[in-house]
Parts: structure tokens; C-alpha cells; sequence
């Protein structure tokens, strides 16, 4: 995915949402994860848990991970 800038999208500084806004909005959030049976960590925003330990097949060698939410 293609992160655009702020100029790109045309959008004031009152537009933008903050994290916990967006949030909100969305659904979800960031969740720290660590690969078990195997070496490996990521952070990443899922709509849920099971969403962000579901993606542990492809970062972790097992396939297994345990997520946690990051509470901002």
C-alpha cells in the first residue's frame, strides 16, 4: 500500500483524526505480536485479536502468535 502525505490529500490539519479517533470510527486497533515455537515479532492494526493472531502464519515460522492491543 501507498502511504500518502498529507498535501497528496488535500486535507487540513482539522480534518485529521487521531488514533484513537480513527479507532473508534474503524473498528480495531494496534496489537504488539510475538511468534511462539519460533523467533519473530511484529505491530500491526487488525480489526481484532483473532485478525492479528490469524496473520501470524505468515510472520511466524509456527504459524502461532499471541497478540496484544496497545493502549494509546
Amino acid at each position: 500500500m501507498r502511504k500518502l502525505s498529507l498535501e497528496m490529500l488535500r486535507l487540513s490539519t482539522e480534518e485529521i483524526l487521531g488514533r484513537s479517533q480513527m479507532k473508534s470510527i474503524v473498528g480495531g486497533g494496534r496489537f504488539r505480536c510475538v511468534c511462539y515455537q519460533s523467533k519473530g515479532s511484529w505491530t500491526g492494526t487488525y480489526s481484532d485479536q483473532a485478525t492479528a493472531e490469524a496473520a501470524g502464519g505468515g510472520h511466524c515460522g509456527s504459524g502461532i502468535a499471541q497478540c496484544t492491543e496497545i493502549n494509546q
